[in-house]
């Protein structure tokens, strides 16, 4: 293997660069349809954005990432609460959604339909359905009997550990992953 190595760029220079983004410029909104936009007063505006924790456990409240539509780094907002009421809001609100993650204690079913698995399953938050592609490829093992499940919708799904499920969720389990 042959590495190519440019002269006078230091590998610093080669690291990516995340611009802080002035929390008084930044204004989210949504459009007709849902969708998170961003509005950098003076410079530029974005079509579409998620927000993201940079540092989701030692920082939760602090340091709200902005991705674009193809989940590339637009900048960082490090004191959410200067941002306008509306935007703080928004961002919250996306915040919410991306990192909300129930835990599965039952698996009522799971049934297959051209390639997706439909899940019917109880929650810490109630019960709920949800559909699953590639479920081999799809499903993270986290250890210690825990797993995480992505649905087609982004959000995802927490088994805390599958040998604490009850013996019928675990068979419905064992035969899909």
């Amino acid at each position: 293997m042959r590495v190519e190595v440019e002269e006078g760029v230091s590998p610093k220079d080669r690291e990516p660069h995340y611009e802080f983004l002035d929390p008084g410029r930044v204004k989210l909104f949504t459009d007709s349809t849902g969708k998170l936009r961003m509005l950098i007063e003076d410079d530029r505006c974005y079509l579409e954005v998620e927000a993201v924790r940079t540092f989701p456990l030692s920082e939760p409240d602090r340091y709200i990432g902005f991705l674009d539509g193809a989940s590339k780094v637009i900048g960082v907002v490090v004191e959410p609460g200067e941002m306008d009421a509306g935007s703080l809001l928004l961002a919250q609100d996306c915040l919410r959604r991306h990192y909300f993650v129930p835990t599965i204690f039952r698996i009522n079913s799971i049934r297959e339909e051209f390639g997706a698995m439909y899940w019917d399953v109880e929650t810490d938050h109630g019960r709920r359905e949800f559909v699953v592609k590639g479920i081999r490829d799809a499903v993270e093992e986290l250890g210690d009997g825990e797993l995480l499940l992505p649905d087609v919708d982004g959000s995802r799904y927490r088994i805390a550990d599958w040998r604490q499920l009850d013996l019928r969720s675990q068979r419905l389990l064992e035969r899909v992953v």
